[in-house]
């Protein structure tokens, strides 16, 4: 324990000395939220809620799908995973530091939001506080089950950048937290259904946490991570 604790401090201390890292977790969700914020403003919008809502799906997503599984692809391209192995280090350590560190970020990110919006935008604070950071907890471990399971398909970054745009931009569009999901076709509707952040908007968005989202957020989190585990097992068993 006390050795895969210290990996996960390495681990943090090489993501912030990673400028992509940084940019990916902290600067774009975070200009993205300025620049939105300023302009609900401006538009005069007294309900700024949506805004907390909104930035932290779009910065959970987008480290979940460009971040996290960015990180897992580049350490089994360069040989990291071998390296664990002849170093008698267990190859989960790998994947699950990379989950635990960019969950991390994502919680950080998630609070910056929630706590600077009624400062800089007049935004209300979620009445419970405790609910609010339990489900961006949960959409988080959703959204990185997904990315960690597509990380277990793709052995290039180049091609991880391409598939995760494949998950990031749809969760953007279909999920409702640029524009209402009933404006958009039945079809993207569908697919936006089994999304973790439409899900995510649903159980965030009343006063209350909802029991469906909840359970569909559960079930697709321990789908995807039981369905990673199985994959990455082969692929350590290849190397």
């Amino acid at each position: 324990m006390k050795a895969f604790a210290t990996q996960l401090e390495i681990q943090f201390r090489q993501d912030l000395r990673d400028k992509g890292v940084l940019m990916v977790y902290y600067l774009v969700p975070l200009v993205f939220y300025l620049v939105m914020g300023s302009i609900m403003k401006t538009l005069s919008m007294d309900n700024a809620t949506p805004l907390i809502l909104s930035i932290t799906i779009f910065a959970l997503s987008m480290s979940a799908f460009l971040g996290m599984p960015q990180s897992l692809v580049k350490s089994r391209e360069d040989g990291i995973l071998e390296a664990y192995r002849a170093a008698g280090i267990p190859p989960w350590s790998l994947p699950l530091s990379v989950i635990v560190i960019s969950t991390a970020h994502i919680m950080l990110v998630s609070v910056i939001i929630c706590f600077s919006a009624p400062y800089l935008f007049n935004a209300a604070v979620p009445e419970s506080l405790g609910g609010h950071f339990f489900a961006v907890f949960l959409i988080t471990l959703c959204s990185e089950g997904v990315g960690a399971l597509l990380s277990c398909f793709v052995k290039k970054q180049n091609t991880m950048t391409l598939a995760a745009q494949c998950l990031f931009l749809p969760s953007i569009m279909f999920s409702g937290i640029m524009f209402p999901s009933e404006l958009l076709p039945k079809p993207m509707q569908w697919l936006g259904e089994v999304l973790p952040a439409t899900q995510g908007v649903r159980l965030l968005a009343g006063d209350e946490l909802r029991i469906t989202p909840l359970m569909i957020l559960a079930a697709i989190t321990v789908a995807a991570f039981a369905a990673s585990v199985v994959m990455f097992r082969r692929i350590s068993l290849r190397k």
